[in-house]
């Protein structure tokens, strides 16, 4: 077995022939993804006290348009 660096595992984001490949490390990706949805809690956490008051349940319509 070769000596050196360990391999990368790398993601794939977008693989089109127009476009070309963009690849981002996997470890990278996901250490990213896992802040930015941190930093959404926080953001709905901070906002909640100011929205509007039925923002949070979901809202049912029938046929005839009225909502309940």
């Amino acid at each position: 077995m070769p000596q050196g660096k360990p391999a990368v595992r790398k993601l794939v984001l977008v693989d089109h022939a127009a476009l070309g490949r963009v690849h981002v490390e996997m470890e990278a990706f996901f250490e990213f993804s896992f802040w930015m949805a941190e930093e959404l809690e926080d953001l709905v956490a901070k906002w909640a006290p100011t929205a509007a008051p039925n923002a949070s349940r979901p809202v049912k319509s029938d046929l005839n348009g009225s909502r309940s």
